[in-house]
């Protein structure tokens, strides 16, 4: 799935998380970590960056390219590691550090010992590990293509997923339901008593899911293939008939203006 969806993912989850504290600074840490949680497994899409085996190659003596290396089994592979529950809770503990770092470097009353810490911040890590393990559901039921699923349980063996209930990209009317769960939960956040709010945003992610859900499992196209696929753009187009069918024509061309316009995949 897109790198813009699985932002919005880690956003949207966040939203529910954020209800908890009544510190608004806080709120946006949290809505800022599940965003980050929901955006991080892709950093292993790094290896088809153009200058990858110059920089990343030759420091670490790879004996592949990046572009093999982004379509392998290596452990650094793109839907390996870094798309594991092991991943997720790796890097919520190394960001999790760096912050109290940064917190003992440049606060002036950084007293706080790590455990303290933690306490005090744990929710940005459910944030964020909440965001991270959306982004490893979301890519399942994309096409198994040379991978065959997610590596969800590395370093046990077996991938998980690749059904190609959908599509890698085009997902709009995916998008869209996640970013009205953002701006209806946002609403809800500042609007409502605390203890009204966290019984309101729960609401409203639960039925998101379960759109999404239903979303994904109703496609009339039929996206599964492994290996290399021969009909890439023809499943391409197909995605995006079938998104122009759910959302009408005037929703799907204002989203797919919208897309040929990002600099991102979407």
């Amino acid at each position: 799935m897109d790198i813009l969806t699985h932002v919005c993912s880690g956003i949207a989850s966040a939203t529910v998380i954020a209800s908890f504290p009544k510190k608004a600074s806080m709120r946006i840490k949290i809505l800022a970590s599940g965003a980050l949680g929901g955006a991080f497994p892709d950093v292993d899409a790094i290896s088809m960056w153009s200058h990858f085996d110059s920089t990343f190659g030759r420091l670490f003596h790879l004996s592949h390219s990046g572009k093999v290396i982004y379509g392998a089994k290596f452990w650094y592979s793109h839907h390996a590691f870094f798309h594991s529950v092991a991943a997720a809770l790796f890097f919520a503990l190394i960001f999790g550090l760096l912050s109290y770092g940064i917190y003992k470097t440049v606060s002036r009353s950084g007293k706080e010992t790590f455990s303290a810490y933690c306490k005090n911040h744990f929710l940005l890590a459910i944030s964020f590990i909440t965001g991270y393990l959306l982004h490893l559901f979301c890519d399942m039921p994309t096409p198994g293509s040379v991978w065959g699923g997610v590596d969800l349980f590395f370093p046990f063996a077996g991938y998980i997923g690749g059904s190609g209930k959908i599509w890698w990209w085009n997902n709009y009317d995916i998008f869209l339901l996640l970013v009205l769960c953002i701006l209806i939960n946002g609403a809800l956040l500042f609007t409502l008593k605390q203890n009204i709010q966290q019984k309101a945003v729960i609401v409203v992610a639960v039925l998101t899911l379960a759109l999404a859900e239903i979303q994904i499992n109703t496609r009339q196209y039929n996206y599964a293939y492994s290996g290399q696929a021969n009909r890439y753009s023809e499943m391409e187009q197909q995605s995006k008939r079938e998104q122009e069918r759910i959302l009408g024509k005037r929703i799907y061309s204002s989203i797919e203006w919208l897309d040929r316009h990002l600099p991102v995949q979407f």
